[in-house]
């Protein structure tokens, strides 16, 4: 919705584009005639070419004088303070008098800002000032922004022109000066032109806004997510917990050790082992299927849903329901490689006693509900203090 109200105003701007006014850059270029007479050869030198541009804050005025330059041939960018003009023409110290005639100082680019020198030279009272530009820029000139220096007219003009300009001078040969405004150039910004860029500016915020918000839902969803799996391996830490225990005999009903073996860790069993029995009938050691359980929550045998089987609530969306198989009456059930033998009322199976970690040692496993998950359900110490007539009455079958 909102994509769609910023091309509504979009499209309202550019139905409105040929009224906005035309935006337009100017600039003037400048007219520079200079004059002077070789001593020796008695000749006049005259050259005028459109070889300057007006500075962006200069009056655009006609001026004329004799030029002068930086006295220091080292420092003709006139940045210093003290910095004194040399006009062939005039007597020393007469450019700073009152009644003195019009001069033109004419400096090199580069040491200060353009400000700088424009209000150095009228300090010394020129009327105008002409910035020569440096040897790597040729024949061109460069927009010059110096707010605040008043009437005084402010040009610049390519580097060979400064220079011959600079050639006589450094003669101490006078030279007349005469500057006027050239050619007007205009550079037009239309309107369609800025409303296009700013459609592009606001495509990319809204891009970006979006790209923003995916990515902060994304982390919120994998948070909650990450929650949820915590909360829900906690509740079948639990239910793992509500399994019968089983301690293998060495001679046992229905059992052989030396050549049954659990179906997980693919081992036999041995006198002593631990095992767990799941509501299915079938029998792992508990070392093998608590971890198994932990991350599956189904028997590996027959994908029975353990936790279903034992009443705890399951988010639908999180496992395969698989109906539990039914036993048979009067039939010796295969689980894996320990068999369970059942007479025909199970009385031997139905007796057997349901004790779990919580029931027999409520007290070993609530020392551990802060530990780890899997070494709470494993490394439990009190299992082997079980006394195997509470593990399982002596006499009973051994499930499988």
């Amino acid at each position: 919705m909102r994509m769609l109200g910023w091309l509504c105003v979009c499209s309202v701007l550019c139905a409105f584009c040929p009224a906005i006014p035309v935006h337009s850059l100017e600039w003037f270029t400048a007219v520079v005639r200079t004059e002077y007479t070789e001593p020796l050869t008695n000749v006049t030198v005259l050259n005028t070419t459109e070889s300057g541009s007006y500075g962006d804050h200069s009056p655009k005025d006609s001026v004329q004088g004799l030029v002068g330059f930086p006295r220091d041939p080292e420092h003709l960018e006139g940045c210093h303070p003290d910095t004194e003009f040399t006009v062939p023409g005039m007597a020393p110290g007469s450019t700073e008098a009152e009644d003195a005639q019009p001069w033109i100082a004419l400096v090199a680019r580069g040491g200060c800002t353009f400000k700088e020198k424009v209000f150095l030279a009228a300090r010394r009272r020129a009327s105008a000032v002409v910035i020569f530009n440096d040897l790597k820029s040729g024949n061109a000139t460069v927009p010059m922004s110096h707010l605040g220096t008043g009437n005084t007219v402010v040009i610049m003009v390519w580097y060979a022109k400064g220079l011959e300009i600079l050639e006589p001078l450094r003669r101490q040969i006078p030279v007349k000066m005469s500057i006027s405004v050239g050619t007007r150039h205009v550079q037009e910004i239309s309107g369609q032109s800025v409303v296009f860029v700013a459609i592009a500016f606001i495509t990319m915020m809204i891009i970006s806004l979006a790209w923003l918000i995916f990515y902060y839902v994304q982390r919120f969803l994998y948070t909650g997510a990450q929650f949820g799996n915590q909360a829900n391996r906690k509740e079948t830490k639990k239910a793992i917990g509500q399994l019968q225990l089983h301690r293998v005999k060495k001679v046992e009903k229905g059992i052989d050790i030396d050549a049954e073996n659990c179906a997980v860790c693919i081992e036999n069993y041995k006198p002593k082992d631990v095992v767990r029995i799941l509501p299915c009938n079938h029998v792992f050691h508990r070392q093998c299927i608590e971890p198994w359980l932990l991350e599956h929550r189904t028997c590996p045998m027959c994908k029975l849903d353990f936790m279903k089987a034992l009443g705890f609530w399951v988010d639908p969306e999180e496992t395969l329901e698989v109906p539990a198989p039914e036993s048979m009456a009067g039939s010796s059930l295969s689980v894996g490689t320990l068999s369970i033998a059942q007479d025909d009322n199970r009385s031997e199976i139905n007796n057997l006693p349901s004790y779990s970690t919580e029931d027999s040692l409520p007290h070993c496993n609530s020392a551990k509900d802060d530990a780890g998950e899997t070494t709470a359900l494993l490394d439990d110490p009190c299992v082997e203090d079980i006394p195997e007539e509470q593990l399982r009455p002596s006499g009973s079958h051994t499930p499988h």
